[in-house]
């Protein structure tokens, strides 16, 4: 009754793809500043940090602005978070952006802000 037909022919050999190997998919590092501010010049600080990280954004390497809630310190406590797939990318933004953002906040609110960083690798898929 039914004819069997084989497809073999028509279908081009499929590979298996490894997704692990695929590093688009996912980012591989991630880096905190975290920023510790008096309440009184949160206002500006947080502006300040928008206009200078937020005014031309990169797709390929995605900031992120947070303010902690449950901070232990007294103060707001912001962190910027840079996504990146290459380690390399990191110093690039040091230098690029965060050191001038370092410089105008220390020379505007100088004893007001302190600064710290770190670097987390991605350990899930």
């Amino acid at each position: 009754m039914f004819k069997y037909l084989d497809l073999t022919s028509f279908i081009q050999p499929i590979r298996t793809i490894i997704f692990r190997q695929i590093v688009y998919l996912r980012a591989m590092y991630l880096y905190n500043v975290t920023i510790m501010v008096e309440n009184d010049i949160q206002g500006s600080v947080k502006q300040l940090l928008d206009t200078q990280l937020f005014s031309h954004p990169s797709p390929e390497a995605p900031l992120s602005l947070l303010q902690m809630l449950d901070s232990p310190h007294e103060g707001t406590t912001y962190c910027v978070q840079l996504r990146c797939q290459n380690k390399d990318d990191i110093p690039a933004f040091q230098q690029r952006h965060l050191a001038s953002i370092q410089a105008l906040l220390n020379e505007r609110h100088p004893g007001k802000v302190v600064f710290f960083d770190s670097i987390m690798e991605y350990l899930n898929d």
